[in-house]
């Protein structure tokens, strides 16, 4: 039951953190020009932001990883040049 008031309060609040900061993030399909070395599924930024919204539940997890990663790592630079 929990689930099913939690799933689409995260997908609507990912969608509009990408609508507002998505193209901040590089994340921009509107403008691409397909070629090989770039291509992908995504036609446009509505198709890859309902994507990357759809599985938020995976997605978050693993970016807090690597967000505490590289965190760690800012601090044992700065921790070493002491």
């Amino acid at each position: 039951m929990i689930i099913a008031l939690i799933y689409p309060l995260g997908f609507l609040i990912s969608l509009t953190f990408l609508k507002y900061f998505g193209k901040r993030l590089g994340i921009d399909y509107d403008n691409e020009e397909k070629t090989y070395a770039n291509y992908d599924d995504w036609d446009n930024n509505d198709e890859a932001y309902f994507g990357f919204s759809v599985f938020w539940f995976v997605l978050a997890p693993i970016a807090m990883v690597v967000g505490i990663f590289v965190l760690l790592q800012k601090f044992s630079k700065w921790y070493l040049k002491l």
